[in-house]
């Protein structure tokens, strides 16, 4: 089905899109909200059991008795009924109190996953959002560039017509024309690949429309913090570092709740009952009974099947402490990457901004000379076409150094809404 066509987007408007198309977002959202019901179904088994019980029906019995004249039969036909209220209250019981403690870590876990949920959603958009704009780039720079390669084959025809031009630079001109072709070509793919891939994310058809905000990528530095500080942050924030740790916890009270098996339990127990002709025993009987007792079960011996879910809780506990230390080693890992790359990208930018000053001078002295006898053609097409190299090239460390600071935010586990407006307010719509 096409999506909504919206005439101009930026950031902000496109995740509120994606946050209510994209659908493993919103599967994450409704499996996070059936997870919360844990907590409930736990604390219920605090709550008082009320049971009612109904039973309605006719009996017939044969009976024989044996008398001193010899055995007497007889045949009895009867109404009987059983009505029963009861209602048990648990006082004490270590496995539920180990079973709630640890809905609680549980709950928390997946509240954390969803964290994780929301800030890779965030990621995914700034990754297509930012492919989006520099394939729109590309397709700008091989369309010049593809303009360029054209005059310069009507200049090479032109003067070969005049007989100071060769056959040779007439058809070199024309395989780079052939080539500006492909390349315009595929540029265009690639764009309607990655407005394909925003529309999958945001149900809707997206024109974008920003500059970027040059100046504004001062302010992305991983200097901000130095690189102890990143890693400080990332074991305090990182969504997935904290339901790793809520896991933990779930584990220990899945030992406890396991040890539990060894430990009494303890209800209040009330029952009112009524029944009349309800076995064979009480034929003839009404009872009307009200009972409120204390009841203790005490196990004693299960075959050693206590403690060996004890020690099989034990060994998840520790995969869980492992599970741990890996994801951590993984998020410090992630977070150095990012850093460093983040330094990278800055240098890189300033190298390709000089290497683009460079190459526009490195053009007009090369089309003077052209005019004045001094360059040939081809030389004059390289100049251009190293240009146009270093102007994607530019663009896209650009676009890298605000990808790798977003990915430096998320692997830190800081990664939010208000990060997302950061970015966005690095671009001004045209």
């Amino acid at each position: 089905m096409p999506g909504i066509v919206i005439a101009e987007a930026d950031l902000n408007s496109l995740y509120q899109l994606a946050a209510t198309h994209n659908a493993d977002y919103r599967a994450a959202l409704a499996n996070t909200e059936a997870e919360r019901e844990e907590l409930t179904k736990a604390r219920a088994m605090f709550y008082p059991k009320v049971q009612l019980g109904l039973l309605k029906g006719r009996g017939n019995t044969d009976r024989t008795t044996q008398t001193t004249l010899g055995a007497v039969n007889s045949e009895l036909d009867y109404s009987l009924e059983n009505y029963s209220l009861s209602v048990r209250q648990p006082l004490y019981n270590k496995e539920t109190l180990a079973m709630y403690g640890g809905a609680k870590s549980y709950v928390s876990a997946q509240e954390s996953l969803l964290e994780q949920e929301t800030a890779k959603l965030i990621l995914k958009l700034v990754s297509v959002y930012l492919e989006t704009l520099y394939a729109q780039d590309r397709v700008t720079v091989q369309a010049r560039k593809l303009e360029a390669v054209s005059q310069q084959l009507q200049q090479a025809e032109q003067r070969y017509t005049r007989g100071s031009g060769t056959v040779v630079e007439v058809s070199e001109a024309q395989s780079n024309l052939d080539v500006a072709k492909v390349e315009h070509l595929q540029a265009n793919n690639d764009l309607q690949a990655s407005q394909q891939s925003l529309q999958i994310l945001t149900g809707s058809t997206h024109v974008l429309s920003a500059e970027l905000l040059v100046d504004g990528l001062n302010q992305l530095s991983p200097a901000e913090h130095p690189l102890e500080t990143w890693l400080a942050l990332a074991r305090q924030h990182h969504p997935e570092l904290a339901a790793a740790y809520q896991n933990i916890e779930v584990a220990k009270k899945d030992v406890e709740k396991k040890q539990a098996g060894h430990y009494p339990t303890l209800d209040l127990v009330g029952v009112r009952s009524y029944s009349q002709n309800d076995s064979n025993n009480t034929l003839g009987s009404r009872f009307d009974t009200t009972t409120l007792a204390l009841q203790m079960n005490v196990p004693l011996f299960a075959g050693g099947y206590v403690s060996a879910n004890v020690r099989q809780s034990a060994s998840r506990l520790t995969a869980s402490e492992e599970t741990m230390t890996a994801k951590l080693r993984e998020v410090e890992f992630n977070v150095r990457k990012y850093y460093q790359s983040l330094h990278a990208q800055q240098q890189s930018v300033t190298a390709y901004q000089q290497a683009v000053q460079s190459a526009r001078v490195a053009l007009d002295g090369t089309q003077k000379g052209f005019l004045a006898g001094f360059k040939t053609n081809h030389e004059v097409l390289e100049a251009q076409q190293k240009l146009f190299n270093n102007q994607l090239a530019l663009t896209k460390a650009y676009y890298s150094l605000i990808s790798d600071w977003v990915n430096l935010q998320f692997s830190s586990g800081l990664l939010s809404l208000d990060t997302l407006n950061r970015v966005s307010q690095l671009f001004m719509t045209k």
